[in-house]
């Protein structure tokens, strides 16, 4: 007797129903437009996307039977990934490239305790310099609060790198300075490119969660359009300034609960807050009068 054809993953009660096809399609084409310029001015064409994209939707294929409770199968993963069941088999030989996790570097970590920290911010809650060398309320003294497998010096030599903090001589000692501002990474570097993946996949899973009905979760915006270039810009330093404030309060209950979670058998979970900002002209891609959308005809 033959084997019953395997059932597509169905709605549980209750459950919102997934978006019609086109729609996300449509949708999704918007999202993917300033991706595909990334891409292209990186020298990634798409026969090089399509490969890479290869391990992610067989990895999603098989979360996603594993969520409805069906068997993750060659066979099954390549139904409904579309993906060859050669390359399913080749991924779970481990020949497909897979992604690794990354964790919070220790500088990184150090510099989020600096900020969290009431004793070593001034009256406006803004980090303070601290002394290099010092008992108490000194880089150094922060450095082993944060780690005791990295030297401090080794932690400053990565924050100085970083742009994080710079070394002010005063009365003859060593002052580290913090960058009141945070980090941000020089553009095309590889700091850069990762802060980049990890920014937008947790705001990209938070509006899917939410479009899937597996909300609510924060994700808001604020549009407004018939604005000056001056406006923008005026409204752009506001964002900044509304976001350093949110983010000081924001890592100082992040890192309050941290050291009262620490040890916890059920503290498994991690969480990420942003924002963005963006302003452009309203028909950024209108063609010149002399441009041809045809192309190249010849």
């Amino acid at each position: 007797m033959g084997r019953s054809p395997l059932r597509p993953p169905e709605t549980a009660a209750g459950e919102t129903p997934a978006p019609p096809a086109q729609d996300v399609l449509r949708a999704l084409s918007q999202v993917l437009a300033p991706l595909v310029r990334l891409l292209l001015t990186s020298g990634i064409d798409y026969t090089r996307l399509s490969a890479e994209l290869k391990p992610l939707f067989i990895e999603q294929a098989r979360l996603e039977l594993l969520r409805h409770g069906q068997r993750q199968t060659d066979s099954a993963i390549s139904v409904l990934s579309g993906v060859h069941r050669k390359d399913v088999r080749a991924w779970r030989d481990g020949a497909l490239q897979q992604r690794a996790a990354h964790e919070a570097s220790a500088s990184s970590q150090l510099f989020a305790r600096w900020l969290a920290s009431e004793s070593l911010c001034d009256e406006h809650g803004r980090p303070r310099p601290l002394p290099r060398l010092a008992a108490q309320d000194s880089f150094e003294a922060l450095a082993r609060a944060v780690t005791q497998d990295v030297h401090p010096f080794t932690l400053l030599g990565e924050l100085l790198r970083l742009g994080l903090a710079r070394i002010e001589q005063r009365n003859g000692d060593d002052w580290v300075v913090p960058k009141i501002d945070g980090y941000v990474p020089a553009p095309g570097s590889r700091e850069l490119v990762e802060l980049f993946g990890s920014n937008v996949a947790d705001h990209a899973a938070t509006s899917v969660a939410n479009l899937l009905g597996e909300g609510p979760r924060v994700e808001q915006s604020v549009f407004a359009d018939g604005l000056s270039a001056e406006s923008t810009a005026h409204l752009g330093e506001l964002a900044r300034a509304l976001w350093i404030q949110a983010r000081r309060q924001m890592i100082r209950e992040a890192s309050r609960r941290f050291e009262a979670d620490r040890g916890r058998a059920d503290a498994t979970h991690r969480m990420r807050f942003g924002a963005y900002y963006w302003a452009q002209p309203q028909d950024p891609q209108a063609a010149a009068p002399d441009d041809d959308p045809r192309g190249d005809t010849t």
